[in-house]
């Protein structure tokens, strides 16, 4: 799930971002890490999701009491990299970090384009 860069010469990431509508609460994946104070959500280096603040259901024209955006990162599958013998792209730790600022920016943009921050 690596594709090449421009150059053609070093291989980057594919990542997926979902946002959809959802009537579970959030919750947390064993060993994530939170994105922060004024976010609900968590990050691990293959994926991460938000939930956005209250609200921005109703605002996005969705029945469903909330709304999340999730980030899919199939090249940071610590499990499949394990299975095919590769080292993973992104140092795991810098992998968290990212995918949180992302989820975080996501958040912030969407509460913002639709009018429903906290």
């Amino acid at each position: 799930m690596l594709r090449a860069g421009q150059d053609g010469a070093k291989r980057r990431g594919v990542y997926k971002l979902v946002v959809e509508e959802t009537r579970s609460a959030p919750g947390t994946k064993k060993g994530s890490v939170p994105l922060g104070s004024g976010f609900t959500g968590w990050a691990l280096p293959d994926r991460a999701e938000v939930t956005l603040p209250t609200g921005c259901a109703a605002r996005m024209g969705s029945a469903a009491p909330h709304v999340k955006a999730s980030l899919d990162v199939p090249s940071q599958d610590e499990e499949r990299l394990y299975r095919r013998g590769e080292e993973p792209p992104v140092d795991p730790d810098t992998a968290t970090r990212n995918n949180a600022t992302v989820m975080r920016e996501v958040a912030t943009r969407l509460a913002k384009r639709y009018d429903c921050a906290d």
